[in-house]
């Protein structure tokens, strides 16, 4: 039976691999790269159109002062100067846009002299220009038009000039819009980041909180309490609602993130009863100051934990909010009760995830003028946050924002 011979490898006839051919750029890379030159292109040839109008335009106000012509001579002569200026000025720019990659030594010298070329064609345009009026429309210019080679000379070193400048000009605005793109990318990172951190705090919610506020309601209703439980449930889904359903890498005003720490500290109430009080001292110019979403609610858990955590322990949490120097400062203080303090009943703290979790949205915040500090005092403890004080814009204010009446009056 006659099998033909599979084909041999390459290297059994010489010896040598074939050279690996340079792969294709797809046409559909070359389509988006020309897309992305032309998108940058297009406003820089407006630009470099304004910036040879307004030159042209500048002389023919000049030479119509002193008397050289009349104005409309001097705006009708400068219309062929103008596009062709313009136009060299554009082939020079996609030049640099190709060699924007070239070493700059290599680069240079390359646009100089297509500046210099461009400069003599200009020269020659100008030279064209005036000498058709002068034969033709405005007989007044034959006078204007040069006729020595020194002339020419000084023509094409003042456009090698132009436009050496037009393109410097034109890379310094291109520079602009990089670094204006580059802020923006920034923010947007920062702000993808906020909401990144916000979303972990959101995550980090006490399961002990809601185990235990579901266990005192379960008791509730065992006992018989319905209302006492009934409005423990209402407070619960405020809070809850407050802190999973909302955007928590937006800002809020004071006011709506009171009202959800109040709904906190209810159910904290009717968990600790008698044990557990607590207080507001709010200043009455700070209701409207933009602050980050949920930054008191692990102040509040920090202090009850630790606040209570000693057997028969009982504190008063005091919540205080002023306005100083441009800052709004708030403060989530626990004191333990007069006659009830022991050696146990204040432990050592540490920041813990919470408040770590708080100072680096203080840092998102706003990095150089927020800040969380801690102190430890003889009957209890105090955490103060420290923002810069800003009014939240009237467009967040809605039904959810009104100043709670529950703290109010206090």
């Amino acid at each position: 039976m006659h099998r033909e011979a599979s084909p041999a490898r390459p290297s059994e006839f010489s010896g040598v691999w074939p050279e690996p051919r340079p792969r294709p750029i797809p046409a559909r890379g070359r389509q988006r790269s020309a897309n992305r030159l032309g998108s940058n292109l297009g406003p820089e040839s407006v630009v470099i159109f304004l910036v040879w109008l307004a030159v042209y335009l500048s002389i023919d106000l000049i030479m119509w002062a002193g008397g050289r012509s009349t104005l409309i001579s001097n705006i009708l002569i400068s219309i062929p100067m103008v596009l062709s200026a313009a136009g060299l000025t554009v082939m020079l720019n996609n030049l640099r846009h190709r060699l924007a990659d070239a070493p700059s030594l290599s680069a240079a010298p390359f646009l100089l002299i297509a500046a210099v070329i461009a400069a003599t064609a200009q020269t020659l345009v100008d030279y064209l220009a005036v000498r058709t009026a002068a034969t033709t429309l405005f007989p007044d210019w034959r006078e204007h038009i040069p006729t020595q080679s020194r002339q020419f000379g000084f023509g094409i070193y003042v456009y090698t000039l132009h436009f050496v400048m037009c393109l410097l000009f034109v890379s310094l605005l291109r520079a602009y819009r990089s670094i204006v793109r580059t802020a923006e990318r920034q923010a947007e990172v920062t702000l993808a980041h906020r909401r990144a951190e916000a979303k972990a705090l959101r995550l980090q919610l006490s399961p002990h909180f809601l185990f235990n506020a579901l266990n005192s309601i379960a008791t509730l209703v065992s006992e018989g309490g319905n209302r006492v439980a009934d409005t423990m449930i209402c407070r619960l889904s405020d809070f809850l609602r407050a802190s999973i359903t909302g955007d928590l890498a937006a800002d809020v005003s004071l006011s709506s993130e009171l009202a959800t720490i109040e709904s906190y500290l209810a159910i904290e109430r009717m968990r600790f009863g008698q044990r557990l009080s607590t207080r507001f001292d709010i200043a009455p110019d700070v209701w409207d100051a933009a602050v980050p979403a949920l930054i008191l609610q692990p102040l509040a858990e920090n202090a009850i934990k630790h606040g209570l955590s000693a057997r028969g322990s009982s504190i008063e949490l005091t919540i205080t909010v002023r306005r100083s120097e441009g800052q709004l400062i708030m403060s989530v203080e626990d004191t333990q009760r007069a006659g009830e303090m022991s050696e146990t009943a204040i432990p050592a703290r540490g920041l813990g995830v919470g408040l770590s979790n708080i100072s680096e949205r203080l840092a998102l915040f706003d990095a150089d003028n927020a800040g969380l500090e801690t102190e430890k005092r003889p009957d209890g403890f105090c955490a103060t946050l420290r923002l810069p004080f800003r009014p939240i814009p009237p467009r967040l204010h809605g039904p959810g924002q009104k100043r709670p009446g529950s703290i109010a009056a206090q």
